[in-house]
């Protein structure tokens, strides 16, 4: 009976609600204090939150400000937003505005948090923040032209300032941390998308299952132009563009550093160049 008599004035709460303009967003997903130990890793760069590969950091969190920070962003429901994008914060077009969408992309962190829950299970929960002139955001949806192109473009909100005050210095030690090893490891060379001198065109490095690395070129309008399998995946220690030509550099562990050199739209091995002083590999 209780139930039954709470659900009437709920319901009409509810329809008040809607009439009068007001909505709600309800969280994606909860998280509950964490009881126990954590462990924590950290992913940098674009896409951060897809990739395997951790960053060589001693920065840690504590457990308690993890979940507030995880409760946040899954306050933000993209189903709800999609139709009340002028509660979000920031617009990004990437048509009209290139570099702050690559800045936005590749300013990502993504922190990740290991636990055991109360029922004995192993959980892995993760979030990740991005910045843009000086500010942190969380990503909540991306708009496609279709019926409305006057709404098109990616659409964030931004981080409550007293969690960034939290969480901006473990973000830049995780960035400056990770700048650090990829130089010690890679030299002038880099496994990230990279673009070009002048910004025309970008590499991007995809592991095959074939076992090979397949470098592919894409220009600004993110058309596929070239793709080349330079060496194995195992051997494999980056890319690097000559800084006023679209000659790139593949380095890897069997065959040393190898020029490929745009002819048509082609990237063509080039055994004849000679590597510019200004970069350096792994070894020099």
């Amino acid at each position: 009976m209780i139930k039954k008599r709470l659900l009437a004035p709920v319901l009409i709460m509810l329809m008040l609600c809607m009439l009068s303009g007001c909505f709600f967003s309800f969280p994606l997903d909860h998280m509950d204090k964490i009881e126990g130990d954590i462990t924590c890793d950290f992913r940098a760069g674009e896409d951060a939150s897809h990739w395997q590969e951790t960053v060589n950091t001693d920065a840690v969190f504590d457990k308690d400000r993890f979940v507030e920070l995880f409760n946040e962003f899954n306050k933000y429901d993209p189903a709800f937003y999609k139709d009340h994008l002028d509660k979000l914060d920031l617009r990004i077009v990437r048509e009209d505005q290139f570099d702050e969408y690559e800045e936005m992309a590749a300013s990502e962190v993504n922190f990740r948090a290991y636990f055991t829950d109360k029922n004995g299970n192993e959980v892995c929960r993760n979030v990740s923040v991005f910045r843009y002139e000086s500010k942190m955001y969380f990503f909540i949806l991306c708009m496609g032209g279709g019926r409305n192109p006057e709404l098109k473009g990616y659409y964030y909100k931004e981080v409550p300032a007293d969690m960034v005050s939290y969480w901006e210095p473990i973000y830049e030690k995780v960035l400056a941390d990770k700048a650090a090893d990829r130089k010690a490891q890679y030299g002038s060379f880099t496994v990230d998308k990279t673009f070009s001198f002048d910004n025309q065109y970008y590499a991007k490095c995809m592991p095959l299952s074939t076992d090979m690395m397949e470098i592919q070129i894409f220009d600004r309008d993110e058309d596929l132009i070239c793709e080349f399998q330079p060496c194995r995946t195992w051997d494999f220690w980056g890319i690097c563009w000559e800084k006023d030509t679209y000659n790139i550099w593949v380095q890897s562990s069997d065959i040393g550093c190898v020029c490929y050199k745009k002819i048509g739209n082609e990237w063509v091995e080039d055994k004849t160049a000679v590597k510019p002083d200004y970069i350096t590999g792994r070894h020099g």
